[in-house]
């Protein structure tokens, strides 16, 4: 899934340098409370990090710390130096998934979810109705009651953590304007996201209703879709770059007085488009007007 910003699918060295590797960041690491092993720290990832932009190859060893990483990002608050962990994460996933060939089932699932399932509202909607069939006809309170997930591996520990689905998604609603109520004071767009039209689509639904309150214009545009972070997590920047050219084209020019979001991680994402698209200085510009009104 390389593509021309390649270059930039790495970890930076100016990034990298930013570290002194003081060890503050310790006790804000998850992985690292729970293993207590260095390199499962973000001082111990970044140390790997420098060791393979020095030539050291991408090992299974590297990948399995790069990959444990939760990407929480709770390391930078605790950080003196400033480092952008995320950031650093997020490109050494980008470097491991254009200089490694993952086994034939791992990439057919993976092209499944990120380049169709997330990015398709018939598949979403397919996906979202047989969870709540899942979840409103008892089957899921039996597995959990009876301990099967545990015979599920890595699949029923998902299954534990996944939210209810609520239907009607959503995404019907994409498209569409609401007017204000009382004198017009905002112009505003409702960026839905992905999973949040099926998992918080009620949500979604009282914030159109709270914004035309207090006197917004709410248009969800039609061309918006997946804001690209699972992409980004998972080092696929070239579908990320897709999504946020696609999401960027569907606002910038609407003459929106604010973006609003409901999802945290979307919101992340579409904060920084403009450095996603580092190497589109066209599409970098459209990036911080679109940051701008967030």
């Amino acid at each position: 899934m390389a593509d021309s910003f390649v270059s930039f699918d790495r970890p930076q060295q100016a990034d990298l340098d930013r570290c002194v590797h003081c060890g503050l960041c310790l006790n804000a690491c998850p992985t690292y409370r729970e293993l207590g092993v260095e390199m499962d720290s973000p001082r111990g990832r970044i140390y790997q990090m420098v060791q393979v932009a020095n030539g050291a190859p991408v090992s299974p060893s590297y990948i399995e710390h790069i990959e444990l990483c939760l990407a929480c990002r709770a390391c930078e608050s605790a950080c003196p130096s400033g480092v952008q962990y995320g950031r650093l994460v997020e490109a050494a996933r980008a470097e491991i998934e254009n200089r490694t060939r993952r086994p034939l089932l791992t990439r057919a699932m993976r092209r499944f979810v990120f380049g169709k399932l997330l990015q398709s509202p018939g598949l979403m909607s397919a996906a979202g109705t047989a969870a709540y069939l899942y979840q409103a006809s008892g089957l899921q309170t039996v597995v959990r009651g009876s301990g099967l997930w545990k015979l599920l591996g890595k699949l029923g520990r998902l299954e534990q953590l996944s939210p209810r689905a609520e239907p009607p998604f959503f995404f019907g609603q994409i498209g569409k304007t609401f007017p204000a109520e009382g004198a017009p004071r905002y112009r505003v767009t409702l960026m839905a996201g992905c999973i949040a039209n099926v998992s918080f689509a009620r949500l979604n639904e009282a914030t159109v209703r709270v914004l035309q309150k207090n006197g917004c214009e709410v248009v969800v545009p039609s061309g918006q879709g997946c804001c690209g972070a699972l992409h980004v997590h998972a080092g696929i920047r070239s579908e990320a770059r897709k999504l946020a050219r696609a999401n960027i084209d569907a606002v910038i020019d609407g003459g929106f007085d604010a973006i609003i979001t409901n999802p945290a991680g979307a919101g992340w994402s579409w904060n920084e488009y403009h450095e996603r698209l580092t190497d589109a200085p066209k599409y970098a510009q459209k990036g911080k007007r679109f940051r701008a009104v967030m």
